[in-house]
């Protein structure tokens, strides 16, 4: 009996996690960085000599990398600065500290199930599989991913990266998707300068 609601209780929340899942996507953040790179000498920062940014599209043959930078440049470009300056870093214009440059990709993602994947752990708790006709499923959806990178002036080599990655909803709405970009940039610099470990 035992068993049998702990049973119960795992197809609910596994039910609960699927059915909330697709409405709530979340943003995965990763940082890393150069441990042996000296973060607290950096004080002065501005936009790497190649641009501020750049976008990469592989969604389709009909791809504008340039429509959407004009789109999200304005609204990227503010928000890191803002978030910057909030971490006591200085914009200059001449001989700097750092470089900034962001990437905007935009790719493709995919989610599927199919038919029995979960039933070999289900069959060994002696509970007979239940086989409703075909159960697969495929999800083609786009992914969104903005990289921060902080060059070193001084050796031009790359010593933090930040990554924010979502699935894309493209019903949402221009400002909503403005919000989720500025918190996405939010919380990646509040982890730069990194923190001794």
């Amino acid at each position: 009996m035992t068993i049998r609601r702990g049973l119960i209780g795992l197809v609910i929340a596994v039910a609960v996690a699927i059915g909330t899942g697709t409405q709530a996507a979340t943003t995965d953040l990763t940082v890393d960085f150069d441990m042996k790179f000296a973060f607290a000498g950096l004080k002065t920062w501005r936009w790497h000599p190649d641009g501020s940014g750049d976008v990469k599209l592989a969604v389709s043959r009909d791809d504008d990398p340039k429509a959407v930078h004009a789109t999200v440049d304005p609204i990227i470009v503010p928000a890191v600065e803002r978030e910057l300056t909030k971490n006591g870093l200085v914009r200059g214009d001449g001989d700097t500290d750092f470089f900034l440059h962001y990437y905007a990709l935009v790719t493709v993602g995919e989610s599927r199930q199919v038919q029995g994947q979960f039933l070999p752990a289900v069959a060994n708790w002696g509970v007979p599989p239940v086989l409703l006709g075909n159960s697969t499923s495929l999800e083609i959806y786009p992914v969104g991913t903005l990289v921060i990178d902080v060059t070193a002036a001084a050796t031009r080599q790359v010593v933090w990266r930040g990554v924010a990655r979502r699935k894309l909803d493209v019903n949402r709405s221009g400002v909503e998707r403005r919000t989720e970009i500025e918190r996405a940039i939010r919380e990646l610099l509040k982890k730069f300068p990194p923190k001794k470990r």
